[in-house]
């Protein structure tokens, strides 16, 4: 009322029976369900209503998106509630970045947001804290499932319980009617016993679906108890599962947590979670710095090392190989690793490194190539020491040389006569396989692979043998060397 006189009293007694609240008599008449249930209607309907629409202090329903604090975020500077918005414009949800806004400024006064505070280290944090403050409710929740499953089915039985009253008193009447019609009349008693069959098919119909109800609705049995419980101790499990979806975190959150208020400072964020009840706890989540999200420096140096050797491909598997991230923390790939280069001014790989056609260095699967072997066979000389090699950083390339000794001693060339094979070679040494096979790697004893009918197999030198090596007498040795020679 623009013209209100302050002075008037009709007009101060008209506006007071305008904000007058209609009259309520509770219980006055017996309604379908409680004041209490009706209130909880009404707030959860107030509740599921927009930020936008509704009001300040509405969370809003539980939606699908993976801002698992989407409702309860309030802002620890102004008091509003803060928006969830979305950015990144990579396929996927995993891929999206989440942020909590408080935006009621800028779309008051057209000015900068109250906060903006990225959402995903916030998420976990909360997450963490709600897990362990609910792990001891073990028991509780199962308890509370019960007292869930027996509320609703005593409602179900009320349900239909009233159901079947309405049924049996149509019915009933359906049959008086019948009863009191003339005989003669015989349309009008037809049409009413048409009527009368109707009812009681209705009331059986009624009497059926309650009977099935019921048998559905039956208290949990022990066996379910205990598996509520197992559940409600090992919610961590049922949280990652990947059937329960964003939705269900959120309204599994929201049974417990009533806001979470968000406060930047210039080092770190105040993450404040308020309880059902009332009950705070504080975390604090530190900021990263200007850049915090580039890639670490010791990745740099490693680009940096590898990029005067490799192109961005084979730096990309390298760096993936070893278990890298990119400060996204993604995998990284080519265009990554370009863009890293471009970003810290390192220059591409110009020249590449001289290869002798017949030393090399060769990679693993070039030498594999070079000797008649498989790949992993090179590996495997490569890690027991037969075969020499040399990376840059773990899981680059190898650099094999293949000298004409190499290839004499591996490719499968012609062993002398005396040189005999690894069991025969630990027989007349006296010492076990596995020691001879070490003394081999480490040089001690001089062998090369043959061809031996269809197999490649080692041979040995141990006409050369050094006794005090091969952990020998050196006595029996001698014997056993000039016997050899007497045979020979």
């Amino acid at each position: 009322m623009r013209d209100l006189d302050p002075d008037n009293p009709q007009q101060l007694r008209k506006m007071r029976v305008q904000r007058e609240a209609p009259v309520l008599i509770q219980d006055h008449h017996y309604g379908y369900i409680s004041f209490a249930r009706y209130l909880e209607i009404q707030d959860q309907i107030s509740g599921n209503q927009m930020m936008e629409s509704g009001s300040d202090d509405a969370a809003g329903p539980a939606r699908e998106g993976v801002a698992l604090l989407q409702g309860l975020v309030r802002c620890g500077k102004c008091g509003r509630k803060m928006n969830v918005s979305y950015g990144g414009n990579r396929a996927g949800k995993n891929f999206r970045t989440v942020q909590y806004r408080c935006g009621a400024m800028r779309r008051r006064v057209l000015g900068p947001d109250c906060q903006l505070i990225g959402g995903k280290r916030i998420d976990q944090v909360v997450t963490g804290e709600f897990l362990e403050v609910t792990r001891p409710a073990a028991v509780e929740a199962a308890q509370g499932a019960e007292d869930v499953v027996r509320r609703e089915r005593d409602e179900g039985d009320r349900y239909w319980r009233l159901q079947i009253e309405r049924a049996e008193y149509e019915a009933t009447r359906a049959e008086r009617q019948f009863h009191a019609v003339e005989p003669d009349n015989r349309s009008v008693a037809r049409q009413l016993e048409y009527r009368w069959n109707e009812r009681l098919i209705e009331l059986e119909n009624l009497r059926t679906k309650a009977e099935a109800t019921q048998r559905q609705s039956d208290a949990l049995t022990e066996t379910e108890l205990k598996r509520a419980a197992r559940l409600g101790v090992d919610l961590q499990a049922v949280w990652n599962a990947g059937t329960t979806t964003y939705r269900d975190r959120k309204r599994l959150m929201r049974c417990a947590i009533e806001e979470v208020q968000l406060t930047g400072e210039e080092k770190r964020y105040v993450v404040r979670i308020v309880w059902k009840g009332g009950a705070t706890t504080d975390h604090f989540v530190e900021r990263r710095r200007a850049g915090g999200r580039a890639t670490s420096e010791d990745t740099i140096d490693l680009v940096r090392k590898l990029a005067e050797e490799f192109d961005d491909a084979q730096i990309c598997r390298i760096l993936n190989r070893q278990g890298r991230r990119s400060g996204l923390d993604h995998p990284f790939t080519k265009s990554t690793v370009k863009s890293l280069r471009r970003k810290n001014r390192i220059q591409t790989c110009r020249h590449k490194p001289v290869v002798d056609p017949r030393n090399g260095p060769f990679t693993a699967d070039q030498a594999a190539a070079e000797l008649g072997v498989c790949m992993s066979t090179v590996h495997r000389w490569l890690r027991d020491g037969i075969l020499a090699g040399q990376q840059v950083t773990p899981a680059a390339p190898w650099r094999i040389m293949l000298t004409d000794e190499v290839r004499k001693r591996l490719a499968g060339g012609e062993a002398p006569d005396d040189w005999v094979g690894l069991q025969q070679a630990s027989i007349l040494l006296g010492i076990s396989k596995q020691r001879v096979a070490y003394l081999v790697k480490t040089g001690k004893l001089k062998a090369m692979r043959t061809l031996v009918g269809k197999r490649q197999c080692w041979r040995i030198d141990i006409t050369a043998a050094d006794p005090d090596g091969c952990g020998k007498q050196p006595g029996l040795f001698d014997q056993m060397h000039n016997d050899g020679k007497r045979g020979s």
